[in-house]
């Protein structure tokens, strides 16, 4: 029985670890069954939630094990991801469950994070980058740069003192469009940098993820995630329309 319980509660991580950090329930799916062949398991019955998995292990019609595990919160890390992969590969019937469930637990050391303030200059780069692309001089990349920084260090900020995610966005968007705002008053160009300080904010892969369930007939999952995103998108749009109203902004472009 304990070895069921072990195989179950590794099981369960691997899922876990794969929907948290941004990978499409058909990927979940799949892993899991990779894994559990590879540790001998022959009868898995698996429900994959938007936000929790449950796993239902038995043998000959009997049920040792149900497990049900709660995804606390859904980021997007490809590298977690790239690792799980590597992991499932490396697993096979002799392998320690014990062992590689304390592995899997350890989440620190399966995606050392680079250190915030670096991240929050990667951010602003890509924004600026982004609106050079999009037509801006380098006086606009600066603008774009500034202010999609802030926007960044306040993103993080609210999400550690525990305030709501969708308020959080508003906020975010709104401070990060009025800081480009000013920055780039009376500039014929402020448009592209309110536009290009807010592309971090984007959930974009919460969309990819909704089209890639939907089409593979993970209805509930596909369409949780869609509204998700619709719903971060429509935050973002509120945070932009407060900011621009302030500036005194009537037509964007």
């Amino acid at each position: 029985m304990n070895n069921e319980k072990q195989t179950i509660d590794l099981l369960s991580q691997i899922g876990k670890l794969l929907l948290q950090h941004g990978a499409e329930t058909e990927l979940v799916e799949t892993s899991i069954n990779k894994a559990a062949m590879k540790l001998g398991c022959q009868d898995l019955t698996i429900l994959i939630l938007p936000n929790a998995i449950l796993l239902s292990l038995s043998s000959n019609g009997k049920v040792y094990n149900t497990k049900l595990y709660k995804v606390e919160r859904q980021d997007v890390n490809f590298t977690v991801l790239d690792k799980m992969m590597g992991i499932i590969e490396q697993i096979d019937a002799t392998a320690d469950s014990e062992k590689l469930l304390e592995e899997l637990k350890d989440e620190a050391s399966l995606s050392p994070m680079y250190p915030y303030y670096l991240r929050n200059i990667m951010a602003g780069i890509g924004c600026g980058s982004f609106s050079l692309l999009f037509g801006g001089d380098l006086y606009i990349c600066a603008a774009t740069f500034i202010a999609a920084t802030i926007g960044f260090y306040l993103n993080g900020f609210l999400l550690k003192q525990y305030f709501n995610p969708f308020i959080a966005i508003i906020l975010v968007s709104f401070v990060t469009t009025i800081s480009s705002g000013l920055l780039t008053l009376h500039n014929e160009m402020a448009h592209i940098a309110i536009a290009s300080s807010i592309l971090f904010l984007v959930p974009s892969v919460a969309f990819i993820n909704s089209v890639n369930d939907l089409t593979k007939r993970h209805y509930t999952t596909g369409l949780v995630r869609g509204v998700r995103g619709v719903i971060i998108s429509f935050a973002i749009a509120i945070g932009i329309s407060l900011a621009l109203n302030i500036l005194g902004v009537e037509k964007f472009l």
